[in-house]
């Protein structure tokens, strides 16, 4: 990894609202939408896209990464061997952090053998040639090949990346991207990233397999229909705190009959940082410290159930973008979400941060502790009592309302058939479905009914969207939204970053069985 250079590159882009409009809202360059100006390189420059109304702004190239992704054998869990697609050798892949208003630029060299790979930057606002998506945004990076992604920050706040190709994301090619803002108005003594994942010791492309010949065996509807309670493979459910064999098999809600489904996959082992419950994730402080701890969801197929022993959590900032301040016991993750939380230490001692798999089938640790005291993993499952993380109770810190434009609705209705194991939106399954077709200056409106018992984590590539859940004009902006079994969540956006976007669940396998959609921007 190379460190920043520090000279000056000058790259042209904008956004649509002034910076001290946005600084005042408390999300600094981030609006519902994303970057209007694009760029293109040029013989290895970069060089404007013309707009007729948007002045010159410069901006230094201060940080630049050589990424190398390639496979080695890790065994995070100290149970078994595993071959993992990684960057630079390592799991998670290096951090990335970064300044506000400076442009990045990663070289990505593709060490693989026979596999194309890709870096999507989740969150980010950026040109649609760099979101790292094959075939829709860019090409793949074919095999001892090199591609350098460069664009401009224009935000901040916690994020994350990981490839777009295949199933390596599970296999280990996922890292943190943090972007400090120009002005912090959050005070810390500490800041750590938590990143989560969920671990396989055989390869996801033969549990893939397995769920798709599986479920073809089961007594299911015929495709194109709702799944219905019960729809799953019969399982025996885990004792809290055990790991059951790698099987993929539904699991349902242990003790429950008809209940929603809350996994695809039974997991060997559940990681923070990439390290497994025998040698956790540690940090010391001081009693009283203020610890930032930056949540992000990088699991698989994975939700989480997260709570510290014996504090509460401060929420900051979701997906990146800062909310009302509000104090949580626990809360619930889906995959590729981001929660900011602050805890204060309440004194001597040793606590342990618990991400519970919502099946129950396990937990990934770490332990905040004081440095007088040796760090002391508590592998007992913590109840989840008190007060949770609801979506109707994230505020933005300032207005978030759209500008006018013409409206384009979109009624989407998440689908799933165990028959084949499809996973469907309106009807269709990626590639062979349809593209969203929006224009510039759209306020596109989305209501998604959920008609399955599974939950799905849907993100939305290049652009924030405002979550329509009762706040009004303070309606928080985020990237990933969950929808809930039988739910309906509605949210809306400013179409203003030409492209094509993907748009899916972020369960893996689910979008490999085809829920995804992408939204085209007419000409």
């Amino acid at each position: 990894m190379m460190r920043p250079a520090g000279h000056p590159l000058e790259e042209r882009t904008a956004l649509r609202m002034s910076r001290r409009s946005l600084l005042k809202s408390g999300m600094a360059s981030v609006v519902a939408g994303s970057v209007l100006a694009r760029t293109r390189h040029v013989s290895g420059e970069v060089a404007p896209v013309a707009s007729k109304d948007l002045p010159y702004v410069p901006r230094p190239l201060a940080a630049q990464y050589r990424f190398r992704a390639g496979t080695t054998t890790l065994n995070p869990d100290g149970k078994a061997a595993v071959q993992a697609v990684v960057v630079n050798g390592q799991y998670p892949a290096p951090e990335i952090r970064v300044r506000e208003g400076t442009t990045l630029r990663v070289q990505l060299e593709n060490g693989l053998e026979n596999s194309p790979t890709s870096i999507h930057w989740h969150g980010l606002l950026l040109p649609a040639a760099m979101d790292g998506v094959p075939v829709i945004s860019s090409a793949p990076v074919a095999s001892h090949r090199t591609f350098v992604y460069e664009y401009p920050l224009l935000q901040s706040g916690t994020y994350w990346y990981h490839s777009h190709s295949g199933f390596q994301e599970q296999q280990g090619l996922a890292g943190a991207f943090v972007i400090e803002p120009a002005d912090e108005p959050l005070k810390v003594d500490h800041d750590a990233v938590i990143l989560l994942g969920d671990w396989l010791h055989r390869s996801p492309e033969e549990v893939y397999a397995e769920l798709r010949k599986t479920s073809g065996e089961q007594k299911a509807p015929a495709a194109g229909t709702e799944m219905q309670p019960g729809m799953t493979m019969k399982t025996t459910p885990t004792e809290p705190g055990t790991q059951p064999p790698t099987t993929a098999a539904m699991n349902m809600a242990p003790g429950t009959q008809g209940a929603a489904d809350l996994s695809d996959i039974r997991y060997d082992a559940f990681l923070l940082n990439g390290r497994g419950t025998q040698d956790p994730w540690t940090l010391a402080a001081a009693p009283g410290a203020r610890i930032r701890l930056r949540l992000i969801n990088g699991g698989s197929s994975t939700y989480f159930r997260i709570r510290l022993d014996g504090h509460p959590l401060q929420v900051t900032h979701a997906d990146g973008i800062a909310v009302e301040p509000l104090t949580v016991d626990h809360l619930l993750m889906g995959m590729a979400e981001i929660y900011d939380v602050v805890v204060a230490l309440s004194g001597s001692g040793s606590y342990t941060l618990h991400a519970v798999a919502q099946d129950g089938s396990g937990q990934a640790i770490g332990v905040l502790h004081t440095p007088d005291v040796q760090p002391k993993p508590n592998l007992d499952m913590p109840a989840f009592e008190g007060r949770a993380l609801a979506y109707a109770d994230l505020r933005a810190t300032a207005p978030t309302t759209l500008p006018d434009g013409p409206v384009r609705p979109f009624t989407l209705a998440l689908q799933g058939d165990m028959k084949t194991y499809s996973w469907l939106i309106n009807g269709q399954a990626y590639p062979k479905a349809d593209p969203l077709l929006i224009r510039q200056g759209d306020r596109v409106q989305i209501e998604m009914a959920n008609q399955t018992m599974m939950w799905h984590p849907m993100h939305l590539h290049g652009h924030f969207f405002r979550l329509l859940q009762g706040a009004g004009e303070r309606a928080p902006l985020m990237h990933t939204v969950n929808v809930a079994p039988r739910e309906t969540v509605r949210i809306e956006f400013t179409a203003d970053n030409p492209g094509q976007w993907f748009f899916h669940c972020h369960n893996l396998y689910h979008l490999e069985a085809g829920m995804a959609r992408v939204f085209e921007y007419e000409t």
